[in-house]
């Protein structure tokens, strides 16, 4: 007799490649990632801590608990993070200790906390919402909206955040605002007007996320800070920004600037989104696998004829809005 057998289709229901993609898998799972988030917290936890963790599907509130935090909240804003975090906390039988919110920050009422004032607010941050580095800044305008609920000598984790900048050159990621101009014996020139025409009208002036430890390329400056965020503090009026110059130390063709962001867990530990370490003489850049980086190409990729020969310095200016939270950017080589 054939008896019918009913197969199952392998689908997932556990959600969390719902929430979380490949380098968000990464991340979560980098050890040495984890190891600086656990030391860092160890510096600032106390028995009597009262926790509230602002990032999307963060495991540093399973973190908070295990090293000894009094109570723990954490802030999911949408139905799926609540889900998943709900069966994580439950397997690690946590599910009695930490508390989810499914609320935005400016929502929440005293009630949500048990009428408790959070005296540690704790971040990677991460927001899946992300897509630029400094997008993560939405901790920042998270922390400003909570302010009501935080004790007066509260601790804010990170602490601060900075913007970093590097001048580089590539070795094929250019080519993607490069000219075609002939190709295969077909005349694409006037294509290329088009993408040119197009790109001037906003795009040019704006830097695009890339995963760079996909795109090799070499660095022909120091890296530098350019930009501060103290998150101890709410989020200022004012706008932050920074001119200057940058002085190139290696030869190569200057296709753009790269930037990430860097978070100040405490004084002394911190973790960066972006560059990792620049190896050799030549100057190759290894960086982060777990996060995109920003990148703002100079005119001189997609109008070569423009650009300085040789150029030995580039001027900048950065300047972050906060109403917007936007980061604008202008650049001129100079020779």
């Amino acid at each position: 007799d054939k008896t019918e057998v009913h197969i199952e289709s392998p689908v997932c229901r556990c959600q969390a490649h719902l929430l979380w993609n490949r380098p968000r898998f990464g991340e979560l799972n980098d050890q040495t990632r984890t190891a600086q988030y656990v030391r860092a917290l160890k510096e600032v936890l106390k028995p009597h801590s009262v926790c509230l963790s602002i990032s999307d599907g963060s495991l540093l509130p399973i973190l908070a608990c295990y090293l000894g935090a009094e109570q723990v909240f954490t802030l999911e804003s949408s139905t799926v993070s609540h889900s998943l975090m709900e069966k994580i906390f439950k397997a690690n039988h946590l599910q009695d200790q930490i508390k989810i919110i499914e609320k935005h920050p400016e929502s929440i009422i005293s009630s949500d906390l048990g009428g408790k004032k959070v005296s540690l607010l704790i971040g990677e941050p991460f927001f899946s919402t992300s897509l630029l580095p400094w997008h993560n800044l939405y901790f920042w305008y998270a922390r400003s909206a909570v302010a009501s609920h935080l004790t007066s000598d509260v601790t804010v984790f990170p602490q601060s955040a900075s913007l970093h900048m590097m001048i580089v050159e590539f070795k094929d990621l250019w080519r993607i605002r490069s000219p075609c101009g002939t190709c295969e014996g077909f005349d694409v020139r006037i294509m290329d007007e088009m993408i040119k025409n197009s790109l001037d009208f906003r795009e040019s002036r704006e830097a695009e996320p890339h995963p760079l430890w996909e795109y090799p390329c070499k660095s022909l400056s120091d890296p530098l800070e350019v930009l501060t965020f103290d998150f101890r503090e709410t989020v200022q009026e004012c706008p932050i920004g920074k001119e200057g110059t940058v002085s190139l130390l290696r030869t190569g063709k200057t296709h753009g600037a790269v930037f990430w962001m860097e978070y100040n867990l405490t004084s002394s530990l911190s973790v960066s989104t972006g560059l990792v370490k620049v190896s050799g003489e030549k100057g190759y850049c290894q960086w982060t696998p777990h996060c995109k980086q920003a990148v703002y190409f100079f005119s001189t990729v997609s109008a070569p004829e423009t650009g300085a020969d040789c150029p030995s310095a580039v001027a900048y200016a950065i300047n972050f809005n906060p109403k917007t939270g936007d980061v604008m950017m202008d650049f001129n080589l100079l020779s």
